[in-house]
């Protein structure tokens, strides 16, 4: 049995139309990097508590350099004749590259499938921009339903006046918007209105409590931001029966759990290719080498990973929920993390 027997991420995306859908299975049966995420910067205007990718601009050079225009287009032009097909443009707050305006152009002008990932609040500035290239769609964080909550998740000044101007001028323009919210202490208590605010902008709203680092040297402090996932009690006849059902493969490889194997790639601003953007690895140097050379190397790079020897042997490892996101990459392997055992051990 080859290394990816089994049935795919692609396959379970009912959203997907029938026909891109079949154009997904084709893509990963050859390995075609169909779906590409372009992580333009690690600026941001917003200083969010739990994230992963911002710096501050003092610290930037410190961990390499932002790719020029000129590159991201390079890689785009060679990522399109590879496959790529649907693209998304994030950062940190991708309108804060000093290029943006012409980035976006060029990629518009490619015809990819553009989902702009943003804090929204910088919107208005490209109203013009966007009308003449709008986005496929949007995804858009929203932390809070007041600038009070915005200040406390965000640490910025009309955190919320701002987003909503970005969000409210999009839905002027029709552009299909997702909103999503990550889940803190220090936005918990404004769940309920932040509920009240997706039904009555009639938006999508995606909530999860994830708070994760990334080895990008970005300091998170997770045990001050995290919160407990609500107890959900289990309907009657249907307690458990004493066995743990078994969620996880022990013989089944890291990568293949995601939707992104054989099919997708994240270009961090500094230039490297990596598998996911959580993962401080691998460092793939596409701004140095051919697209088409680094998705080889990246596709290589998913299939020959395995999981720990600890995992392997641990008397848990069919029902610990883990994600290669979640370990460090070390040499070229997976690293456990000490905190992560310790979590799922009690």
């Amino acid at each position: 049995m080859s290394s990816h027997e089994f049935e795919p991420a692609c396959r379970r995306m009912e959203w997907l139309d029938p026909f891109y859908k079949a154009v997904w299975e084709k893509a990963f049966a050859e390995a075609i990097p169909i779906s590409g995420t372009f992580e333009l910067t690690s600026r941001c205007n917003f200083n969010c508590r739990m994230c992963y990718v911002h710096l501050p601009e003092s610290e930037i050079g410190r961990h390499g350099r932002e790719l020029t225009a000129k590159e991201w287009i390079r890689i785009a032009t060679e990522a399109k004749d590879a496959g790529t097909t649907w693209l998304c443009i994030t950062g940190g707050e991708p309108l804060m590259h000093p290029e943006f305006e012409t980035i976006w152009r060029e990629l518009n002008q490619m015809g990819f499938f553009i989902t702009l990932q943003t804090n929204a609040s910088l919107v208005p500035r490209f109203e013009k921009l966007f009308q003449e290239c709008p986005p496929r769609a949007c995804k858009i964080t929203l932390y809070g339903s007041s600038d009070q909550v915005y200040a406390d998740v965000c640490q910025i000044e009309k955190g919320f006046a701002r987003a909503n101007a970005g969000i409210q001028m999009l839905r002027q323009m029709k552009i299909p918007i997702e909103l999503v919210s990550t889940v803190i202490r220090q936005n918990l208590d404004d769940v309920e209105n932040i509920i009240r605010y997706v039904g009555k902008n009639k938006l999508q709203w995606i909530p999860n409590i994830n708070v994760r680092t990334a080895g990008r040297g970005v300091e998170v402090d997770m045990k001050n931001l995290r919160i407990r996932p609500p107890k959900i009690d289990k309907p009657a006849g249907q307690e458990t029966t004493g066995q743990k059902k078994r969620i996880m493969d022990p013989d089944r490889k890291p990568c293949t759990y995601c939707k992104d194997f054989r099919l997708g790639y994240w270009i961090v601003w500094n230039g490297y290719m990596r598998f996911c953007s959580f993962m401080n690895g691998p460092d793939i140097p596409v701004r140095d080498k051919p697209f088409q050379e680094c998705w080889q190397e990246l596709v290589k790079f998913q299939e020959s990973l395995q999981w720990p020897e600890e995992c392997r042997i641990c008397e848990q490892k069919e029902s610990c929920a883990r994600c290669a996101a979640l370990f460090d990459i070390e040499n070229g392997n997976l690293k456990m993390k000490d905190e992560f055992c310790k979590k799922r051990k009690g």
